[in-house]
C-alpha cells in the first residue's frame, strides 16, 4: 500500500481529487486551488499553500500545509486527514474528511492575512481565533477578535472605528452568507450586526447602543438620523459588495 501510494498514485491525481471534492461539495460559489502538492511516506500530504476562493475572489490562504491520513474514519466510509498549517503567522489545525466534512481551528491569525476581508473596503487590523465546522453543504464559523482596530479614514459607518473587540457567528451555504450575530464592543458602547450577504449583495443591519454621554457632537449628529428609540439606533447596510 505504501509503495502504491508513493509510486503509482501521481501527485496531480491527488491534487485534482482534492480540488474536485470542494467544487462538487455543494458550495457552488467555492473553489480550491492547491500549490506545491507532494506526498510523504505513510500517506502524508504536504503543500506550499491551499487557496480558497469564494465567488472567484480570494478568501483564505493556508500555507505550510501538512495532512496525515487517519484510518479511523474508514468505518464511516470516509477518507480522513488530520491537518496543520498557517494563516499568516496564526496556526491552523483540524480534521478534513472526504466527502467534504470537518472541523478546523484557527488561532491568532492576523485579519490582514485573510484576503476575503479586503472586499469590504476597510483597513481592519487585529488577530482572529476561529472554530470552523463543515457539515454537508454548510460551513459554520464562530470567531473572536480581542484586539480590533479599524482605520479612522476607512470607517464610513458611525462609531465603527471606536470598537475594540469583536465576536460572533456566521454560516455559509451556496451563494449566501448568513450573519447570525456579530457583536462589537468599545469605549463608546456596543453594537450588533445581523443579516445576510447573498450573491455579493449585502442586506445587513447594524444596531448601535452608545454609552450615555460618550458621544461627541459630530458622532451624535451622525447616529441621530438612525434613531429607533432613546439609546438605540439601527443603521442599514445594503447594496453590492465593492
Amino acid at each position: 500500500m505504501v509503495l502504491l501510494w508513493l509510486v503509482a498514485l501521481p501527485d496531480d491525481v491527488i491534487r485534482d481529487s482534492i480540488e474536485d471534492a470542494v467544487a462538487q461539495s455543494g458550495h457552488s460559489n467555492m473553489s480550491l486551488s492547491v500549490e506545491g502538492l507532494r506526498k510523504g511516506i505513510f500517506f502524508a500530504l504536504f503543500a506550499d499553500s491551499l487557496n480558497l476562493n469564494v465567488d472567484n475572489r480570494p478568501a483564505l490562504k493556508i500555507t505550510d500545509f501538512k495532512g496525515n491520513y487517519s484510518p479511523r474514519y474508514l468505518t464511516d466510509r470516509q477518507l480522513g486527514f488530520s491537518i496543520k498549517g498557517k494563516v499568516g503567522s496564526g496556526d491552523v489545525r483540524g480534521v478534513l474528511k472526504v466527502p467534504l466534512e470537518g472541523t478546523i481551528r484557527i488561532d491568532r491569525a492576523e485579519l490582514k492575512s485573510i484576503p476575503y476581508l479586503e472586499q469590504f473596503g476597510m483597513n481592519i487590523k487585529g488577530s482572529v481565533t476561529s472554530d470552523i465546522n463543515i457539515i454537508n453543504d454548510v460551513v459554520k464559523v464562530i470567531f473572536e477578535v480581542p484586539d480590533l482596530n479599524i482605520d479612522d479614514s476607512a470607517s464610513v459607518i458611525p462609531l465603527l472605528n471606536t470598537f475594540r473587540k469583536l465576536q460572533g457567528a456566521l454560516s455559509v451555504k451556496g451563494n449566501s452568507i448568513s450573519v447570525d450575530s456579530i457583536s462589537l464592543e468599545g469605549d463608546k458602547g456596543y453594537a450588533r450586526l445581523k443579516g445576510d450577504i447573498t450573491n455579493n449583495v449585502m442586506n445587513l443591519a447594524l444596531e448601535l447602543m452608545p454609552a450615555a454621554g460618550k458621544l461627541n457632537t459630530m458622532e451624535s449628529m451622525l447616529v441621530g438620523k438612525y434613531i429607533v428609540s432613546p439609546g438605540y439606533y439601527v443603521v442599514p447596510i445594503k447594496g453590492p459588495l465593492p
